[in-house]
């Protein structure tokens, strides 16, 4: 799944790729686009649906909007 997540600063960018890595059901991480203020794109493989994978984020405390086949992400 593509996940977009808002990357005001470097300790931001860091935090959520940390936290998106840690949870549960997440196999597979890659940094597809950073942008340090503004907004950064993961590629996550992750197993399960797209909705199970917005309730993961959502339980570790990310606002979470889906689209097709994306999530974007905000603290």
């Amino acid at each position: 799944y593509s996940v977009q997540v808002a990357t005001p600063n470097a300790g931001a960018f860091d935090a959520a790729l940390s936290a998106v890595r840690g949870t549960p059901g997440v196999s597979a991480s890659a940094v597809t686009s950073t942008a340090i203020g503004g907004t950064s794109v993961l590629r996550v493989t992750f197993a399960g649906s797209l909705s199970d994978f917005a309730a993961a984020l959502r339980a570790r405390g990310w606002q979470v909007t889906e689209g097709t086949g994306a999530l974007s992400i905000t603290r």
